[in-house]
């Protein structure tokens, strides 16, 4: 199997991907043809017909401690504005603070170590256009903060280790799992513990030990009743070549796995620029992209497989796209340019926000 990769257009710009390349950027052809998406049906003015809304859409994600839940939601709130989406964490809703749980050997992942019915109660109030009294949780110094007023916001997203639990899952109009390989998560959480919430990297170690078996207990059944699983490996490309990779070709790369529920064929396209001729040039650069039809845990599902690395221009052109099939204005350049701290969030951001997006369409044309 060789690898695929795409061109980058004329005016340039770093190569984005699943790979980060530092090497400069390769212009290979003329630019892709402008956008003739056709809005999915009921799609039109999405944004106004979502601040029309009585009833908010309330979007859950659960998946375990570091393992990206807020990150990879965040192409939803880019993409329709921060006006327009507001995010609860149900961290807030832990029985008890960091300190409390040291004492008493407890766990956030232990469902009973939570107050979901609170949650669950607060959600309801929002969902019925009522302001909430929302418990916050501060990571930096491990204890509960003052809560805050929440205002009902047309759409609604919440994460935490339990969203799709029955409590919850019933409230939501879209189920999100993040379910990120073991040692990626590791690093992750080891860098996001340290840097941003006082723990020593011999606490997190110690912890991520601690909640090993915990995960499988209390967190992975989630996935069953989510309607798009994300699961993050490292990169499976090396495999694929023949004898070893290009050497030249390093960096941290990520392969995505995107598991969904097969939808109706009437659905448009979604144009996602390739260049084959890719493979016959000794400037390729690696990447895959595949979907396989398969059975997950007893339905039918389609897997999409990425990875590898991806020029800023086919990027930008999944946006436009995304942006013209839900009815919605494309952020600006400079927003993107902002919002994107890494390609592989923001193509991950885009792999997320679409399906949601199309759902969303669907929910404001019934």
């Amino acid at each position: 199997m060789s690898s695929c990769g795409f061109d980058t257009y004329p005016e340039g710009g770093r190569m984005r991907g699943l790979c980060h390349d530092t090497r400069p950027t390769r212009t290979f052809m003329s630019a892709s043809p402008a956008s003739s998406a056709q809005p999915l049906p009921g799609a039109g003015h999405l944004r106004q017909r979502l601040m029309d809304r009585v009833r908010p859409i309330v979007i859950g994600v659960a998946g375990d401690s570091g393992s990206g839940k807020t990150t990879y939601t965040g192409g939803i709130e880019w993409l329709l504005g921060e006006s327009l989406v507001s995010q609860i964490s149900l961290d807030g809703y832990h029985r008890e603070d960091r300190a409390t749980r040291r004492r008493t050997g407890s766990s956030p992942l232990d469902p009973d170590q939570n107050r979901l019915d609170e949650a669950a109660s607060h959600l309801r109030q929002l969902i019925n256009g009522d302001p909430a009294l929302v418990p916050v949780y501060d990571h930096a110094t491990g204890c509960f903060a003052e809560p805050r007023w929440h205002q009902p916001t047309p759409v609604i997203l919440v994460e935490g280790l339990h969203t799709l639990y029955p409590l919850m899952r019933d409230l939501l109009d879209f189920a999100i799992y993040v379910d990120t390989d073991a040692t990626i998560r590791r690093d992750w959480k080891t860098t996001r513990d340290t840097r941003g919430r006082g723990y020593r990297s011999e606490d997190v170690e110690a912890e991520i030990q601690r909640r090993a078996t915990q995960y499988d207990e209390w967190i992975a059944g989630q996935q069953d009743t989510a309607d798009v699983i994300l699961r993050i490996h490292p990169s499976r490309l090396e495999s694929l070549a023949l004898g070893e990779m290009n050497p030249d070709e390093g960096g941290s790369c990520h392969h995505l796995e995107v598991i969904v529920h097969p939808q109706a064929d009437n659905q448009p396209a979604l144009y996602f620029p390739v260049d084959l001729n890719n493979m016959n040039r000794e400037s390729a650069v690696p990447f895959m992209l595949a979907t396989v039809p398969s059975r997950f845990r007893g339905r039918a599902v389609n897997v999409l497989h990425v990875d590898g690395q991806m020029p800023s221009a086919a990027l930008a052109t999944l946006e436009q796209e995304i942006c013209a099939f839900a009815g919605v204005e494309a952020p600006s350049g400079d927003a993107c340019a902002s919002a994107d701290p890494q390609p592989t969030i923001r193509f991950a951001q885009m792999l997320v926000a679409w399906p949601i997006l199309a759902q969303v369409a669907a929910l404001e044309s019934a």
